[in-house]
């Protein structure tokens, strides 16, 4: 993550993810997490929604039946709710203890989040040494403000998915008469009616480099670093933070010169000729060596 990519980055979670958030009015047994990154180029969120055996099985014992007769299962309701908004199915599993789904999207903008929640936008500030710089970034959660807004949704009204849980999809025939194609959550499954929405645990997932820090746990995703920043789908206001470190290049380099020059140094010291301890020949001005002779032409002492 690079320091003007992180100040301009919109990090985006479409409106059905933070949604789902409401789609199960349960206290427990519940949990959404949003995973945000790339593939091939384009920009995905991918939700995955968890609900444990015992809450499904309680929502089916319950469910309404839709135009055809059919009783509403957990698959089928999430199937058309996600359908008419253009998300494609990745993975579904269902047991005994847990039933799974995963669907994804492209983002191409964020304006639908701009409507029911909050918009991921870093803002980057550093500290710096003469060898390292240290970024935080830092915004705000994506989930705020979610549940004010499932809460304040208007009756009759299911452009958006929020609206959509909690009115049902409502179109009107040439009569003006009103047609309920998809019932409420809360009307497919009456199970759900008056259960405290409070303890539905809200996952955001971002993928980065494996050294960071960050105000969430880091995860390990096959072989990639996932930071999962968690919440509850209720009225608090949460920030999201990383924290990562670079090093400032010219204390760098200033050390490399440094000891380059050092070592230079060193090298010149260790080379450089020893000066020699003089010799007889060079304490005299004369050689004695060319008067070698000299006291052997000396006459002899009688």
């Amino acid at each position: 993550m690079h320091t003007d990519s992180a100040k301009k980055s919109k990090r985006i979670i479409l409106l059905l993810a933070v949604c789902l958030a409401a789609l199960l009015l349960t206290g427990c047994g519940a949990k959404l997490s949003v995973y945000d990154y790339t593939e091939d180029g384009v920009r995905y969120n991918l939700y995955e929604l968890s609900i444990d055996g015992d809450t499904v099985a309680n929502m089916e014992r319950t469910a309404t039946t839709d135009a055809d007769g059919n009783k509403y299962t957990v698959e089928s309701y999430f199937a058309r709710l996600f359908g008419d908004f253009g998300y494609s199915l990745v993975s579904a599993s269902r047991t005994e203890d847990k039933y799974t789904v995963r669907y994804r999207k492209p983002i191409n903008n964020g304006n639908d989040l701009k409507e029911n929640g909050t918009e991921v936008s870093f803002t980057t500030t550093h500290t710096e040494n003469p060898f390292v710089r240290t970024y935080t970034a830092v915004a705000e959660n994506p989930f705020n403000g979610v549940r004010n807004n499932y809460d304040n949704v208007q009756p009759m009204r299911s452009t958006t998915v929020l609206e959509r849980i909690k009115n049902g999809a409502i179109a009107h025939d040439e009569n003006g008469e009103e047609i309920v194609s998809l019932p409420a959550i809360d009307i497919a499954f009456p199970y759900l009616k008056g259960l405290d929405p409070d303890g539905l645990l809200l996952n955001y997932v971002r993928y980065g480099a494996e050294r960071m820090e960050s105000s969430g746990s880091k995860v390990k995703d096959g072989d990639k670093t996932a930071y999962v920043f968690s919440r509850y789908f209720d009225t608090t206001e949460c920030q999201i933070q990383y924290k990562y470190k670079r090093a400032v290049p010219y204390g760098w380099y200033l050390t490399a010169i440094a000891a380059g020059a050092l070592v230079f140094a060193v090298i010149i010291i260790a080379t450089r000729p020893k000066k020699q301890k003089p010799t007889l020949l060079d304490r005299f001005p004369y050689n004695p060596e060319e008067y070698r002779d000299y006291n052997n032409n000396l006459p002899s002492k009688l």
